[in-house]
């Protein structure tokens, strides 16, 4: 955990996905070695986001929720080798996506549907 609220309340949203579609692991941040300028990234199971943030930077909440999903996702789908998470109904990754102020998971299919919000999939997605 991180000393900004706004960061943790996102990676947490986040692992609650993770956790309701099955996808095993904590998510969290960490600064790596190899990060000249101390940025914290997103990082699963040793996997590293490419983009990085700062603890001490104001952050706003929803376009850091999506920022965070799409940066875990990207992570995520690097070390398990798959896309997550996916749509029930169209079997097509989601995106992460904010709209009408509201941070959302998001399907290309259909025409495109917005299926939960983040921190809200559930069992299936």
């Amino acid at each position: 955990m991180t000393t900004n609220k706004v960061l943790d309340s996102a990676v947490l949203a986040v692992q609650c996905d993770m956790e309701a579609t099955g996808v095993a692991g904590r998510l969290g941040f960490d600064t790596p070695e190899w990060d000249d300028l101390g940025y914290l990234r997103v990082e699963y199971k040793g996997r590293y986001s490419s983009l990085g943030l700062r603890e001490n930077e104001a952050h706003e909440p929803v376009a850091t929720l999506v920022l965070i999903a799409d940066l875990a996702q990207a992570v995520i789908a690097e070390q398990e080798g798959k896309i997550w998470p996916t749509c029930p109904a169209h079997a097509l990754g989601l995106h992460p996506k904010q709209a009408g102020g509201a941070a959302l998971w998001t399907c290309k299919g259909g025409g495109g549907h917005a299926v939960a919000a983040i921190g809200k999939l559930e069992n299936g997605a």
